[in-house]
């Protein structure tokens, strides 16, 4: 951890209350459970804390708050975090997907992000298609870009080196799951 501040606002009055008129909090270099962040800032506005459960070493909201979060990852923590179990469970997880007839899982390996600017975002690597019945390996590329809120990731261009046998069911639903 390279850098690390908090700033509440309140007064003596507010505080013993569990109240702030807003916290701030940043940090540089941080480290959260394996996951390495360049950069991370957090801005709340008002906050009503249970100042009881303060004493005994929990942290309860009376109230929800409004926070506005900003979050900065470089290239190579992106790649470090494809590495880890956690979030390649996550991938799973969230790749899996159904065809007419069957789940297919899909498990990610040597996947690897370059970020060559103007909102541009190349990932290059291996899946494992799981069919139930067999396993394939599938190669590719994707050229995705970064467009606005409204929408917000643009797929321009994905290459897959298509091994034999694939059905071309599991093929449509892939280039479905990936297009949603």
């Amino acid at each position: 951890m390279n850098k690390l501040s908090f700033d509440v606002q309140t007064d003596l009055l507010k505080a013993v209350q569990g109240k702030a008129d807003s916290v701030s909090f940043e940090g540089k270099g941080l480290k959260l459970q394996d996951i390495s962040l360049s950069e991370i800032q957090l801005q709340t506005d008002d906050i009503d804390i249970n100042p009881l459960k303060v004493l005994l070493g929990e942290v309860e909201l009376n109230q929800p708050i409004n926070a506005e979060t900003r979050i900065v990852l470089k290239e190579t923590d992106i790649n470090q975090a494809l590495e880890l179990e956690l979030v390649c469970n996550l991938l799973h997880k969230f790749l899996t997907f159904h065809t007419e007839k069957r789940i297919v899982s899909i498990y990610p390996k040597n996947i690897q992000f370059r970020l060559p600017g103007d909102r541009k975002i190349l990932v290059e690597g291996e899946i494992t298609l799981d069919s139930g019945t067999e396993n394939k390996p599938l190669g590719f590329k994707a050229d995705v870009r970064l467009e606005s809120l409204e929408n917000p990731i643009i797929l321009n261009e994905l290459k897959c080196n298509t091994p034999e046998g694939v059905e071309l069911e599991i093929i449509v639903a892939l280039i479905d799951k990936i297009h949603k």
